[in-house]
C-alpha cells in the first residue's frame, strides 16, 4: 500500500502524460513523430507490445547486488553513457560508492559490481498491471484529447511509466543514493527515476548529453550541469513547459561546465575527407544518394549512421557501397565518436549534437538536411556562427573548397554552446562535474559559479 500511495502521489504532480513527455506534450510540435506508422498499431496491439517489453526485461533475480551508493547514475542510451563515463571514472578513483542502473545491451561487457542492467521482477510487473487495471481508463481518455496517434500509436510509451515508476522505486528506495544523475530530462524512464528519488526524497542531477532546444521539458532536478550559455537561454525558455499540476519543483541550480565526452582535437585537415553523420530520422535511400552525389564531386567520404538506425538500414549501406574505395563506413557501437572525427576534415550532418563535437574536435562543421527537415537549424547551430549552412550537395563541395587551406576557430561560436573551450577546464570537464558532485555533497565551495535558473546573473550557494 505505501507503494500505491508513493505512486499516486507522484502521479497527482507529474502524470503519465508528462513523464512521457515528448508523445504526451509535444506531438503537434514534431511531425516526424506523427509521420511513420509503427508496426503496433491500435490500442490491443500496443497493449501486446507493453506485455512484450515486460516479459523481454523480465528477471526472477532481483538484480540488486549491493546494499547502498552515494552516486546513482542512469544511462538509457550509448550517447547518455559516453556523456556520463568521464564523470563516472572520475568519482570512481575518487573512491565513490557509484551505481550504474542502464540498460542491458550497455551493461553487457562492464564491471558487474558497478553497473546494475535493468530487469523488471515479478512483483514491478505485477504492481504495474495493477497500476494500469486502476488508472489505464482514465489515461485512455485523456490520451484521446491529446491526438489521434496517442492511443493507436503511443500507448504502450504511456503504459511503460508504471513499470518504470515501480522499478526505480524499488532501486531507489533499497539502494538510497545521495544523489541520482541522468543525462536526459524528457524520455519516459529517465523522467521517471527523477519523480521517483524526488518523492523519496533524493537529491537530483542532469547532465546535459547533447544540444537542447525549446520543446524541452522545464528542468525539475536540484543540480543541473549545462554545457553552455546556449542550454542556459534555452532552458531559461523551457520554464513555460513545466507541469501545471507540480506546484513545489526543486529550486535548479545550474553549472555550465563543458560539454562532457571524450574528444581528441587536431586542426590538420584529413586529405578531403568528409563525415556524413545520419541522424535516425535520415532514410537510409536518400542518405545513399548524396554520398553518391558527392563521389561524384570528386569527395572523399566517411559514413556514420546513429546508433538507432534499424539493421535493414545498416545492410542497405553496407550493401551500395561495398568495394567503392572512396567510402568507408563508420560503425557507432565499435568506433567513438572522438575516432571517426579524427579521420576526417568536414562534418555533413542536419539536425545534429555531433556539430558541435565536430567543432571541439577541430572539424568543420557543415549544416545540411538529407531529405529536408520540420525544425530547420533546430539547435541554432547556423543561427550562432558554429556550423556553415549547405542547401545543395554543390554548396557543400564549395564550403569544402573554400576552407581547404585554413581553419577558422570559431571560439565565441563554440565557447557559447560548451563553455569550457580552450579554458583551463578544456578536456577535463568530467572531471569538472565530479569536482563539483563531491563538494556538493560535503558541502564545500566549488571551483566555478553556481546560479539559480530563476536568477541567473546571482551566484548562489550550495
Amino acid at each position: 500500500m505505501h507503494l500505491y500511495k508513493s505512486i499516486d502521489n507522484i502521479l497527482k504532480h507529474q502524470p503519465e502524460t508528462w513523464l512521457a513527455y515528448l508523445h504526451g506534450q509535444q506531438l503537434r510540435n514534431m511531425p516526424h513523430l506523427t509521420r511513420t506508422p509503427p508496426l503496433f498499431r491500435g490500442l490491443w496491439l500496443q497493449l501486446v507490445k507493453f506485455f512484450l517489453i515486460m516479459l523481454r526485461l523480465f528477471s526472477f533475480r532481483r538484480g540488486l547486488d549491493c546494499s547502498t551508493a552515494k552516486f546513482l547514475f542512469f544511462c538509457g542510451s550509448l550517447n547518455q553513457q559516453n556523456s556520463l563515463n568521464t564523470t563516472i571514472e572520475s568519482l570512481k578513483n575518487r573512491g565513490e560508492s557509484i551505481v550504474i542502473v542502464s540498460t542491458s545491451n550497455l551493461a553487457r561487457n562492464e564491471e558487474a559490481d558497478h553497473y546494475l542492467s535493468i530487469r523488471f521482477s515479478f512483483l514491478d510487473i505485477c504492481n504495474s498491471l495493477i497500476l494500469l487495471v486502476k488508472k489505464g481508463p482514465a489515461l485512455y481518455r485523456e490520451l484521446n484529447n491529446i491526438h489521434p496517434v496517442a492511443v493507436s500509436w503511443y500507448f504502450s510509451n504511456f503504459c511503460s511509466v508504471y513499470l518504470y515508476l515501480c522499478y526505480f522505486y524499488r532501486v531507489l528506495e533499497s539502494l538510497r543514493p545521495e544523489f541520482v544523475v541522468t543525462a536526459n530530462d524528457h524520455s519516459a524512464p529517465n523522467r521517471c527515476m527523477l519523480a521517483v528519488a524526488c518523492e523519496l526524497k533524493i537529491k537530483t542531477v542532469y547532465m546535459q548529453h547533447a544540444s537542447v532546444s525549446n520543446l524541452f521539458p522545464a528542468l525539475q532536478v536540484h543540480y543541473a550541469f549545462l554545457d553552455g550559455q546556449y542550454a542556459m537561454d534555452i532552458y531559461q525558455n523551457c520554464v513555460k513547459n513545466r507541469v501545471p499540476s507540480d506546484k513545489k519543483p526543486p529550486n535548479t541550480k545550474i553549472l555550465l561546465t563543458g560539454q562532457k565526452k571524450t574528444l581528441t582535437r587536431s586542426f590538420a585537415l584529413k586529405k578531403n575527407i568528409v563525415g556524413v553523420a545520419l541522424n535516425a530520422l535520415d532514410h537510409a535511400d536518400d542518405a545513399i544518394k548524396l554520398v553518391k552525389k558527392l563521389l561524384s564531386l570528386d569527395l572523399t567520404v566517411r559514413l556514420r549512421w546513429h546508433p538507432g538506425q534499424s539493421d535493414s538500414d545498416i545492410k542497405k549501406y553496407l550493401t551500395a557501397f561495398r568495394g567503392e574505395a572512396r567510402v568507408s563506413l563508420s560503425n557507432p557501437v565499435n568506433e567513438p565518436v572522438a575516432e571517426f572525427m579524427g579521420k576526417i576534415g568536414w562534418l555533413v550532418a542536419g539536425n545534429s549534437s555531433i556539430h558541435l563535437e565536430a567543432a571541439l574536435s577541430g572539424v568543420i562543421p557543415i549544416y545540411y538536411t538529407i531529405a529536408g527537415s520540420d525544425l530547420h537549424d533546430y539547435y541554432g547551430y547556423v543561427r550562432h556562427g558554429l556550423a556553415s549552412l549547405a542547401r545543395t550537395p554543390e554548396e557543400i563541395i564549395k564550403i569544402v573548397n573554400e576552407t581547404n587551406d585554413t581553419y577558422n576557430d570559431n571560439i565565441e561560436p563554440i565557447r557559447y554552446y560548451s563553455s569550457t573551450y580552450l579554458t583551463e577546464w578544456d578536456g577535463k570537464e568530467g572531471q569538472l562535474v565530479a569536482e563539483c558532485l563531491v563538494r556538493i555533497s560535503r558541502n564545500q565551495s566549488l571551483p566555478i559559479e553556481m546560479v539559480s535558473l530563476d536568477n541567473p546573473t546571482s551566484k548562489v550557494s550550495i
